[in-house]
């Protein structure tokens, strides 16, 4: 089973509204604290934080402590000008969990405690892409990307994964550990290296996934594709 967190303001358009119209700049630098403490608080507890809506945020638990979780909650709660909900989902793939949030306060009874899978990251990195910025410019590349991006996510979809745009060259995914070799083969990301990291806690995965893209970059150039679990190949 797959375990992920949301993290929701309450109340947000009404907040916005009491700010007046000289706002966005506010809203968007409050957004973007509340972001980047959430993503630090995450790594710190072994899980993965993404922005949903930028009033919602989604936590990637899996196998991390859930206890880690409801402090997160707790110190950011403290930090917003809003109420701040948190909800949990359990499902047998990313899309599932989405599906079936439950309140943080209810968290605790049997019905979480199900056997959960280890963390599957795909982490996809373009080739050449200061290259490519140098030789076509900057608007290609956000094409190139945008399009791939499409593909890629809707492809996840079909495997009820989760798709994470990083910046730059980079696109993450998050998917079923059953569903990979099916989301691999289909994906047909052209141009890309992939790295999978396999392991209990999100955080880890992702670590494992940047290690195997950079085994690929620098000892197997051959490969596109390499599965790490516990930084041995499994692929």
């Amino acid at each position: 089973m797959i375990r992920i967190g949301v993290v929701r303001l309450e109340n947000y358009e009404s907040w916005t509204r009491s700010l007046g119209y000289d706002r966005e700049w506010k809203v968007q630098a409050i957004q973007a604290d509340l972001y980047k403490s959430l993503v630090l608080e995450s790594a710190e507890a072994g899980m993965f934080s993404l922005p949903l809506t930028y009033d919602s945020y989604l936590v990637i638990i899996n196998a991390a402590d859930i206890e880690g979780f409801k402090e997160i909650v707790s110190k950011l709660s403290h930090r917003v000008p809003v109420a701040l909900m948190a909800y949990v989902g359990l499902g047998r793939s990313y899309f599932e969990a989405m599906k079936r949030l439950r309140h943080l306060g209810e968290a605790n009874d049997n019905s979480m405690e199900e056997k959960l899978e280890d963390t599957v990251a795909v982490h996809f990195d373009l080739d050449g892409y200061n290259k490519l910025i140098s030789e076509k410019g900057l608007h290609y590349v956000e094409e190139f990307m945008s399009t791939a991006l499409h593909r890629v996510r809707r492809v996840s979809a079909e495997y009820g994964g989760l798709t994470h745009y990083a910046g730059g060259d980079n696109i993450i995914c998050f998917v079923p550990r059953e569903c990979l070799e099916g989301f691999i083969s289909n994906v047909k990301a052209e141009g890309f290296k992939i790295g999978v990291g396999v392991a209990p806690r999100p955080r880890d995965a992702l670590a494992l996934a940047a290690q195997a893209l950079d085994v690929i970059r620098f000892e197997r150039q051959g490969d596109r594709v390499l599965v790490m679990r516990d930084s041995q190949t499994i692929r």
